[in-house]
C-alpha cells in the first residue's frame, strides 16, 4: 500500500510542476528629449520589479522564463536617427546590457533573442535611439512600449 501511496504522489508533483503559467508585463513611457551636440542619445529603461508580478507568494522562488519582448517604437521627428536598439539586461545588472538587438524607429516587433538570459526581478530592457542630425535639441513624437512575456 505504502508504494502505491509514493507512486500516487510522486505522479502529483510531476504533473503539477509541467504546467507553466503564461503572463506578461507592459510597460511604456516617453524617451527623454535629446541634445544633438552632446551624443544625442534617447533612452527609455524598462526595469522589471517585484510588483509587475502577481501577488502570489509561492511566484517568489518560481523560476520565470522570458519566451519573448514585443516593442514598439517612436521616433523624433526633427532629427535623423543613426541607430535604434533594444537592449536585454540580467536582473541586477545596469552597467552593460546582456545583448542588443537593433530595430526600427516608429515601428514595432517581436524579438526572441533574449530568451535564455536569466529573467526574474530586477531584469530590464532599455529601447535605445542613437541621434545622428537635425535639430540640435530634439523631443520624441510619442512613447516606446515593451511587452514581456514569461512563463513561470
Amino acid at each position: 500500500m505504502q508504494k502505491y501511496i509514493t507512486i500516487a504522489v510522486a505522479l502529483a508533483l510531476v504533473s503539477s510542476s509541467s504546467f507553466a503559467v503564461d503572463s506578461s508585463i507592459t510597460k511604456s513611457a516617453t524617451p527623454n528629449r535629446i541634445v544633438v551636440a552632446k551624443a544625442g542619445t534617447g533612452i527609455v529603461r524598462f526595469g522589471v520589479l517585484s510588483s509587475d508580478f502577481p501577488s502570489d507568494r509561492s511566484l517568489i522562488f518560481a523560476t520565470k522564463r522570458l519566451t519573448s519582448i514585443n516593442w514598439e517604437t517612436t521616433y523624433y521627428p526633427d532629427n535623423v536617427e543613426k541607430k535604434v536598439e533594444i537592449c536585454y539586461y540580467r536582473p541586477h545588472r545596469h552597467s552593460e546590457p546582456d545583448l542588443c538587438r537593433p530595430i526600427l524607429p516608429n515601428s514595432s516587433g517581436t524579438v526572441y533573442d533574449f530568451n535564455s538570459l536569466a529573467f526574474d526581478t530586477g531584469a530590464s530592457v532599455v529601447i535605445r535611439h542613437v541621434i545622428e542630425g537635425g535639430k540640435n535639441y530634439g523631443t520624441a513624437a510619442g512613447v516606446d512600449r515593451v511587452t514581456i512575456n514569461y512563463s513561470y
